[in-house]
């Protein structure tokens, strides 16, 4: 009786642990992709950016270009 009722007890605390287990490292799975993703999007943002800057210094190397060229005519 005694021998049984140690092994429900086991088994419960065998099932919690499992449980408990598998939860926490859903969580820590979940957490480094959402950590992954924000990364991602900061770089995004950052390539983003630089590539405006590239832009606007193109756009004003093309006027400098088209004004000497039309200086020389």
């Amino acid at each position: 009786m005694v021998g049984k009722k140690l092994d429900e007890v086991f088994s419960s605390l065998k099932d919690n642990f499992l449980f408990i287990f598998s939860v926490i490292s859903l969580l820590i799975i979940t957490i480094s992709c959402e950590r992954s993703f924000q990364n991602f999007d900061k770089n995004l943002m950052e390539k983003k950016k630089e590539l405006e800057e590239f832009n606007e210094k193109s756009n004003i190397r093309k006027e400098q270009i088209l004004k000497s060229q039309n200086e020389q005519d």
